[in-house]
């Protein structure tokens, strides 16, 4: 072997390995925690930590749930952990769902799957203002 096939084949070893090294990252086969059954917790409103959720379109994070205001001003709750890969969504205001910026998957606000790669949708929980205190339950 020459110099110039042993550079080739180093070359091509090399891609091969970061070409593995991303689909591992990709893997779907990876356990993705469940979504919490058991869920049962109230955010203040008056809260500085709320404060996102004064705004259509805000969001905030607790316990594994991503709750936002959406546009038109409902509270919504679901599961923060998207089902391809076990990345956290994010409430997307402009288009009114849940993406994933890992890998593109995006949820309704029902939790509905729109689009993949994730192949189900997000774990959706019930939401009961009364004043200034938002429920979250399942």
């Amino acid at each position: 072997m020459d110099r110039k096939e042993f550079l080739a084949s180093l070359g091509i070893g090399a891609a091969f390995v970061a070409y593995s090294s991303c689909l591992e990252g990709c893997n779907v086969a990876n356990p993705v925690s469940s979504a919490p059954t058991n869920v049962d917790f109230t955010l203040d409103l008056t809260a500085a930590a709320n404060n996102a959720l004064k705004t259509n379109g805000g969001y905030v994070y607790n316990n594994g749930i991503i709750v936002t205001r959406t546009t038109a001003g409902q509270y919504v709750a679901v599961y923060s952990v998207c089902p391809h890969a076990g990345a956290t969504v994010q409430y997307d205001s402009r288009n009114n769902r849940f993406n994933c910026p890992a890998h593109g998957s995006n949820f309704g606000t029902d939790g509905s799957l729109i689009n993949g790669p994730a192949n189900q949708g997000l774990t959706k929980y019930n939401t009961s203002l009364n004043g200034t205190s938002l429920r979250v339950y399942s």
